[in-house]
C-alpha cells in the first residue's frame, strides 16, 4: 500500500513529488525529526520508482533489449537520484531544474563546485548552467538551443534550495 507517491502514474511524477517531500521532511532542513519519515519516503520512492521503470520496459521491450545488447546502462536508478537530490537539497542558493531525463543547476553553484563534480554534473559553458545525464541520455544532436528553448521542449519542474534554518547558540 503507497502513503507517499499513490497517485503517481508516471517515473517524472514520481522524482517531483520526490523533490517535494525531500524539501519538506529532509531531517537536514527540519528542527524536528524526520528521520524515519525520510526512510519511509525514500523506501517507498525506490520501491515505486522501480515498478514503473518494469512497467515501461514491458511496454517497449525491443528498445530495452537493445540498449542491453549495445551495453548502455539504465538511464535512471532510484539510488542515484536519492542521492543527487539529498546531497543538493541542503545547499543554499541553488536552482535544481529537471528537464526531461537531465537535471540542470544554476544558481549560486561556486560554493559547492567539487560537490557538483562529484555527483557527475559537468559544466555546459554556453548555458552557464551544470548538467547531470546519463550515457544512455546523451544528446546526439548538434543543435545549439539555449537553456531556455530546451525547458519549453523538454519541459521543465524547478525548485529552488533555501538556506538551512539557523539554530539557536545558547
Amino acid at each position: 500500500m503507497l502513503k507517499w507517491f499513490e497517485n503517481c502514474q508516471n517515473i517524472e511524477e514520481v522524482k517531483e513529488l520526490y523533490k517535494k517531500l525531500c524539501r519538506e521532511y529532509h531531517p537536514d532542513l527540519n528542527e524536528s525529526d524526520t528521520t524515519e519519515t525520510m526512510k519511509s519516503i525514500n523506501n517507498e520512492f525506490e520501491a515505486i520508482f522501480r515498478i514503473l521503470k518494469n512497467r515501461h520496459r514491458s511496454e517497449d521491450t525491443d528498445t530495452t533489449a537493445n540498449s542491453r545488447e549495445n551495453g548502455a546502462e539504465t538511464a535512471d536508478t532510484p539510488a542515484e537520484f536519492m542521492t543527487i537530490i539529498n546531497t543538493l537539497v541542503s545547499c543554499e542558493g541553488l536552482t535544481i531544474e529537471l528537464v526531461g531525463r537531465w537535471i540542470w543547476l544554476t544558481g549560486n553553484t561556486y560554493p559547492y563546485k567539487d560537490t557538483i563534480k562529484s555527483l557527475g554534473f559537468r559544466w555546459a559553458n554556453a548555458k552557464k548552467a551544470w548538467y547531470f545525464r546519463n550515457e544512455a541520455d546523451a544528446c546526439k544532436s548538434r543543435k545549439k538551443l539555449s537553456l531556455d528553448e530546451i525547458k519549453n521542449k523538454y519541459g521543465c519542474q524547478s525548485f529552488a534550495t533555501t538556506a538551512m534554518p539557523k539554530l539557536a547558540t545558547v
